[in-house]
């Protein structure tokens, strides 16, 4: 279907399906990322007055999902089942959002058992190769509690904050006697040596030295009544109390950014079960989402706010749409004047068609379903 739309824009009758695989197995799915990454140099330096930042960094939040795959014996070798299902693959990618600008940083393909954290560390070292002019804090779930991450962030004064599950650092923050104070993290054997096996030069550094970590620990109450803690290397000065429980809440937009990966990108209509393949359709489909966003903060700027009750905000859902039809032929176009003539066209398409703001809203994730597109069931999209 894909194929037939497409010679109907170019008016050609010669693509077939295995032409298309036979040009598509001479290109390494990296290739968008080197795609990507250029883009937000661009953005991040020559356009520094419009990059929206908090209190002058940039904030970042590292997140995984489970992506469906293609379910036969290639797929499985390489990547496994599902944890809880043998009759479906998933593949765990693993994403690193600026929340404010609604840019993905960097993306990380693990196969099974890949660890999280491990996968933020790597999002770490990316975005250091990115050089962005602009200081970063992370913004963590409590999923990515990494021992190692506290110590080093603390030497080298990179800003994290990250929630706490409730069996974290438990005994010191049982003696916290305010909701806001200077904590001692005492050097414990039994922590280090979890790292004696996976990170040995670490694991020597920390039996060697025995260090205590000091860092700021927050006790947050939320609407519920439960409470919880925040863990951070920000000084009161740099973020007060009441302004730390807002910063953790932008970490929000990460579960509306998946959400619109699966649901309207179609992120997981994955068209191959090689290797390579599979990588060139994850990482083009993130290339999409930073093009969208780029389009949709543009038209963003237009929206007179002032007209309506509630702040409103681009239908994506309609972008895509529009983006689906007329990128293509954008990139194809050779004349300069004629290309932007499109893409402007394209910008005032997406202007017109808005939707409220709905903060704080989030998407539940629904684990160990059954495969949404089967292999001979792929939708048109």
């Amino acid at each position: 279907m894909e194929i037939a739309e497409f010679e109907e824009m170019i008016e050609s009758t010669d693509i077939t399906s295995a032409g298309v695989l036979k040009q598509r197995e001479k290109l390494k799915g990296e290739v968008f990322n080197e795609l990507r990454n250029a883009a937000l140099r661009t953005f991040y330096e020559e356009y520094r007055e419009e990059v929206k930042l908090y209190k002058g960094y940039i904030l970042t939040s590292s997140d995984g999902s489970e992506l469906e795959l293609p379910n036969n014996n290639e797929t499985r070798g390489k990547y496994g089942n599902s944890e809880n299902r043998e009759d479906v693959t998933r593949v765990l990618v693993s994403n690193s959002f600026d929340l404010l600008n609604h840019y993905i940083l960097s993306t990380v393909i693990g196969a099974e058992g890949y660890s999280e954290i491990k996968m933020a560390e790597e999002h770490q070292r990316e975005i250091a190769e990115l050089w962005l002019p602009f200081p970063v804090i992370r913004v963590l779930d409590r999923g990515y509690v990494s021992y190692k991450d506290i110590y080093y962030s603390g030497l080298s004064d990179e800003k994290y904050v990250v929630r706490l599950k409730k069996t974290d650092f438990r005994a010191t923050i049982g003696k916290m006697t305010s909701k806001d104070e200077i904590i001692t993290i005492p050097y414990e054997y039994n922590r280090v040596n979890y790292y004696k096996n996976t990170e040995p030069e670490f694991y020597e550094e920390m039996k060697k030295n025995k260090p205590d970590i000091r860092a700021r620990a927050v006790k947050i109450e939320l609407s519920t009544g439960e409470e919880e803690y925040l863990l951070t290397n920000l000084s009161g000065e740099e973020v007060s109390y009441e302004e730390m429980k807002e910063l953790y809440n932008l970490r929000w937009q990460i579960e509306i950014n998946y959400h619109m990966l699966k649901e309207s990108v179609k992120i997981e209509a994955i068209t191959s079960s090689k290797e390579d393949l599979i990588k060139q359709d994850i990482y083009s489909q993130m290339l999409v989402f930073n093009i969208l966003q780029a389009f949709a903060e543009d038209a963003r700027k237009e929206i007179d706010q002032s007209r309506y009750k509630h702040e409103m905000g681009i239908n994506m859902n309609m972008a895509i749409g529009f983006m689906k039809k007329s990128y293509i032929l954008i990139l194809l176009e050779e004349d300069d004047d004629k290309r932007g003539e499109m893409i402007d066209l394209l910008s005032k398409k997406i202007e017109k068609y808005i939707v409220p703001v709905r903060p704080g809203r989030a998407y539940p994730r629904k684990r160990y379903k059954k495969n949404k597109y089967p292999p001979n069931k792929r939708k048109s999209f």
